[in-house]
């Protein structure tokens, strides 16, 4: 029995728990990590948006545009809620722009963001563009921004959706680890 695994989660969710953020990547590897260290279920959003499309996001979008990747990403946005037990779900950043995306979160799940002041997150754009060169940073996006005002209306757009989050984390100094373990501390009280 050197593989038997005991699945005996940390905390016990009534419902799931949706995180989003600025940065899919960044949501995604603390939203994992926080949800392998308490034993919970994890969906990546975009993850199954790439598994139902046979395709990875920014080839989803490049071919049959936004559109087509929004629409997969709220179908897979649902099954992901009614998935049990429930755990943790992480959202793309674009996601909650869509009042029926937003409306169903609210309605079926608890919501953390990921927070990010404007010259941070550019800071972090930046240095993810940079490492992806020549890949884009995001998938509507390419090329790596040379000043705040490139990533104004995204961050901007994004902050409006964000604004009305009941739980936040302040993740401006802190990497995926320390994240990780905030978003751990969030996951806790939100269960008791």
């Amino acid at each position: 029995m050197n593989d038997y695994y005991d699945y005996s989660p940390q905390v016990e969710l009534s419902g799931p728990i949706v995180v989003s953020g600025y940065l899919a990547d960044f949501t995604r590897s603390v939203t994992y990590r926080a949800a392998s260290l308490l034993g919970l279920a994890f969906h990546d959003i975009d993850r199954l948006v790439e598994h139902e499309a046979a395709r990875d996001v920014g080839r989803l979008v490049l071919e049959e545009g936004e559109s087509a990747y929004r629409e997969l990403e709220s179908e897979s946005l649902k099954r992901a809620l009614r998935e049990r037990p429930p755990g943790l779900i992480a959202l793309g950043d674009g996601s909650l722009l869509n009042q029926e995306n937003r409306a169903l979160v609210e309605s079926e799940a608890r919501l953390i963001i990921l927070d990010f002041d404007l010259a941070n997150l550019f800071w972090r754009v930046q240095k993810l563009a940079r490492d992806l060169d020549p890949a884009p940073w995001h998938a509507i996006f390419a090329g790596v921004p040379e000043d705040l005002d490139q990533i104004r209306p995204f961050y901007q757009q994004r902050q409006a959706a964000f604004e009305e989050a009941p739980t936040k984390i302040d993740a401006n100094a802190l990497g995926k680890s320390k994240a990780s373990r905030a978003l751990i501390g969030c996951v806790e009280a939100l269960s008791q």
